[in-house]
C-alpha cells in the first residue's frame, strides 16, 4: 500500500510539473498576439436620424495605447476613463465630407468585455451615400506598427470600404 501511495504521489507532482512546464512554454503565445485590426461601421440609423459611428478594437491593445498616452494607472473603471477615451479618439479618427470639411463627431460613449471595447459616436445630419467621404483613422497605429482598421460605410445600396494602414491612414470612400 505504501508503495501504491508513493507511486501516485510521484505521478501527480509529475503530471503538475509538466502541466506547469506546459503553461510556461504556451505564455509567450496567449500573452501576444500577431494581428492588430480594428473595425468601424458609419451608417444612419433611421430612428435616431444620426448618422452612427461605432469602432471595436482588442480591449488590451486599447489600454495599452491610453497607459501610454496617459500612464500606468489608467484604467476603465477610473472616473476620467471616459473622458480620456473620448480624446484620444478625437485626435485619431476623423470624417471629412464630400466638399472635404470636417465632420463634427459627437462622443456617446463606450463599453467593453474582456475581449472587446466599443467607442461610439454620432453625427448629426441628414443621411448620406457617403460618396467621396475622407477618412482619416490611425487608432493604435503608434503603438503598433502591423496595425490595419477597415472601416466600412453601410448605405441601403450596400457597404463600401476602405481599408487604412500606418502607412495610408487616410483615405476617400470610393462608390462604385
Amino acid at each position: 500500500m505504501m508503495q501504491n501511495l508513493k507511486q501516485t504521489t510521484m505521478k501527480n507532482k509529475l503530471a503538475v510539473f509538466f502541466t506547469a512546464l506546459l503553461s510556461l512554454a504556451l505564455l509567450p503565445q496567449v500573452a501576444a498576439h500577431k494581428y492588430f485590426f480594428g473595425l468601424t461601421e458609419v451608417s444612419y440609423n433611421p430612428r435616431t436620424q444620426h448618422v452612427e459611428v461605432v469602432h471595436q478594437y482588442t480591449l488590451h491593445d486599447v489600454q495599452r495605447a491610453l497607459q501610454k498616452q496617459y500612464g500606468d494607472d489608467f484604467t476603465l473603471d477610473n472616473p476620467n476613463a471616459e473622458a480620456q477615451i473620448m480624446r484620444w479618439l478625437e485626435n485619431q479618427f476623423t470624417l471629412f465630407d464630400s466638399n472635404d470639411n470636417k465632420v463634427k463627431l459627437n462622443w456617446i460613449g463606450f463599453e467593453a468585455d474582456f475581449q472587446n471595447i466599443w467607442l461610439y459616436q454620432e453625427v448629426d445630419i441628414a443621411p448620406t451615400d457617403f460618396c467621396n467621404w475622407r477618412v482619416s483613422n490611425n487608432i493604435l497605429m503608434r503603438e503598433f506598427a502591423p496595425q490595419v482598421n477597415t472601416v466600412n460605410f453601410v448605405t441601403d445600396n450596400g457597404t463600401d470600404g476602405v481599408t487604412l494602414t500606418r502607412e495610408n491612414y487616410t483615405k476617400a470612400v470610393n462608390c462604385q
